[in-house]
């Protein structure tokens, strides 16, 4: 039953992917238009950089579309269903503007159009695909539409277009495209310290992991536990506990890899993910983390941290495997702890 549902949610988020990737190619077509019948030569060439911006997305699409295929994409959405649904619409609308672009030749006609194209590619679809293949890809120059919104917005200044209705819809664009990625980013960010949240490292490690079963390559998971934090926030107050939390998670992030991944697990608890690594290199980062926090604070006195983790081959099938490595450094983690705290167990 659960391998028939897996099965459901993977076929969804993959005609999910191919709406976008068709939404994009009519956005392409109208940009297309849009250049084609501009009435001078700096015009055209500022409807094909739009373009050829959009087209660079489209090997992130296939991307997508092939960890969707292998069963590496989380699932994003809540009611899936629903955003197909809501994708159907906005293709269909976006059949109309493929079909005017082609007659548009008055330059604030364009404008309103391309205005009007960008808001239906603000779905939050988009944006929740883009924030993602940014987390993992660690590619923060993965652009969505904030770009052709801030060249619109631009150009009504060039061309001399100002008006008060194409400047409030340049304006609601835009506030629109920063609501969505603020969204995006705090559905898998915890709030105070910055690193992934729970759902945000797990929906990151996912790629990552089918991608080391892929190449049979080892891996690691770590399970980092302030030691003494009740303690801690019940000496010093909850502020105190969260500074506390901000620096270990800072610590974290600077004494790991660029291609590793951190997330806050819950409470005082950190979870990593290190790719392509040994047993012995795993020895090393594991003592190198731990002394980090315990010599790096002059704020706040010693903080030590204890470690539980586990090296290991991924195994098919991968998420069943994941789960069965969290939970073996987690009982890693409980050693250290009962082992007198402050060290580390693998």
């Amino acid at each position: 039953m659960e391998r028939r549902e897996n099965e459901m949610n993977q076929d969804t988020i993959i005609r999910i992917v191919r709406r976008c990737t068709a939404i994009d190619h009519q956005a392409a077509s109208v940009y297309r238009n849009l250049s084609n019948n501009a009435q001078s030569v700096d015009l055209k060439n500022f409807w094909l950089k739009i373009l050829k911006e959009g087209r660079l997305r489209s090997a992130y699409w296939e991307k997508l579309e092939g960890w969707a295929r292998k069963g590496m994409l989380p699932q994003f959405f809540e009611v899936p269903d629903n955003v197909l649904a809501e994708l159907a619409v906005i293709e269909e609308k976006l059949d109309g503007l493929v079909v005017s672009s082609q007659q548009i030749c008055d330059l604030s006609q364009a404008i309103f159009i391309a205005f009007k194209l960008e808001f239906y590619l603000l779905h939050p679809a988009f944006e929740s695909f883009f924030q993602y293949l940014r987390t993992v890809t660690e590619n923060a120059g993965i652009a969505g539409a904030h770009g052709a919104i801030n060249a619109l917005f631009e150009a009504l200044d060039t061309y001399g277009l100002e008006s008060l209705e194409l400047e409030l819809l340049g304006e609601t664009l835009n506030r629109l495209w920063q609501e969505n990625r603020k969204m995006a980013i705090q559905s898998n960010t915890d709030p105070l310290t910055g690193v992934l949240n729970r759902r945000g490292f797990f929906n990151a490690i996912k790629p990552l992991a089918h991608l080391a079963q892929r190449n049979n390559s080892e891996v690691a998971v770590i399970m980092v536990d302030i030691d003494h934090f009740k303690n801690i926030n019940d000496t010093f107050g909850h502020q105190f506990g969260d500074e506390v939390l901000r620096y270990v998670a800072g610590t974290l992030q600077e004494n790991i890899r660029a291609s590793d991944l951190i997330g806050r697990y819950g409470g005082e608890e950190f979870i990593l993910f290190l790719s392509s690594i040994s047993r012995n290199a795993l020895l090393d980062v594991s003592e190198k983390l731990r002394k980090a926090i315990e010599t790096g604070n002059q704020d706040f006195g010693r903080v030590t941290v204890s470690l539980g983790a586990v090296h290991s081959r991924v195994d098919f099938p991968v998420d069943d495997q994941m789960k069965t490595l969290i939970q073996a450094a987690d009982g890693n983690l409980l050693r250290a702890k009962d082992g007198g705290r402050n060290r580390t167990v693998i």
